[in-house]
C-alpha cells in the first residue's frame, strides 16, 4: 500500500468521525470510523505500532464521546491486540471474514468499555453501543475494503 493512500484514507476516516461527532451528535454512537483506522493498522502492522496507535486513537475516541478518558483507549487497545493476533490466521480476501472480524472485535471492545462505564456511571445496557455500532461499523469497513483496488492497496489481497 502506498503511504500516501494510507495517509489520505486515515485522514478521511478521522475527518468523517469528527464531522459526525460535531454536526450529527445523534449519530455519534452509530458508526466508529476511528475504529476502522485501528483495524487497518492492526491487520497490517506489527504488535507495538498496533497497540500504541490503538491507545492514541482510543484517547481521541474518549475525547469525542465526552466520557471518561481512558475507557475506550483501554478497550480499543485490547481489540488491537486481538486483531493483530487473529489477522495472521484469517483470509482477509473474503469480505465475510473482514465483516466478522470488525464486528466481533468492536463488540468485544465496546463490551469492555460498557463494563467500565456501568461500574462508574451505572449505565443501562446501550443497544446502540453493543449492537448497532458494531454492525454499522462492520458494514462500512466491509464496503470500504470491498473493492479489489482498495484490497490491493491495503495489501490484504
Amino acid at each position: 500500500m502506498s503511504n500516501r493512500f494510507r495517509v489520505v484514507l486515515f485522514i478521511l476516516l478521522a475527518v468523517g468521525q469528527l464531522a459526525v461527532a460535531h454536526y450529527h451528535p445523534e449519530l455519534r454512537f452509530s458508526i466508529d470510523l476511528l475504529y476502522l483506522i485501528i483495524f487497518f493498522i492492526a491487520i497490517r502492522s506489527r504488535f507495538m505500532p498496533s497497540i500504541l496507535s490503538a491507545a492514541l486513537i482510543g484517547f481521541a475516541g474518549d475525547y469525542l464521546s465526552g466520557g471518561i478518558i481512558g475507557v475506550f483507549s483501554f478497550s480499543r487497545t485490547l481489540a488491537a491486540f486481538l486483531l493483530n493476533a487473529l489477522a495472521r490466521f484469517l483470509d482477509l480476501k473474503k469480505s465475510v471474514f473482514v465483516f466478522l472480524l470488525i464486528h466481533l472485535s468492536l463488540f468485544l471492545s465496546n463490551l469492555v468499555a460498557f463494563v467500565f462505564l456501568d461500574l462508574i456511571f451505572r449505565y443501562r445496557i446501550a443497544t446502540s453501543l453493543l449492537v448497532v455500532q458494531p454492525l454499522a461499523t462492520a458494514l462500512a469497513g466491509t464496503v470500504i475494503l470491498g473493492s479489489k483496488k482498495v484490497k490491493s492497496l491495503l495489501d490484504v489481497s
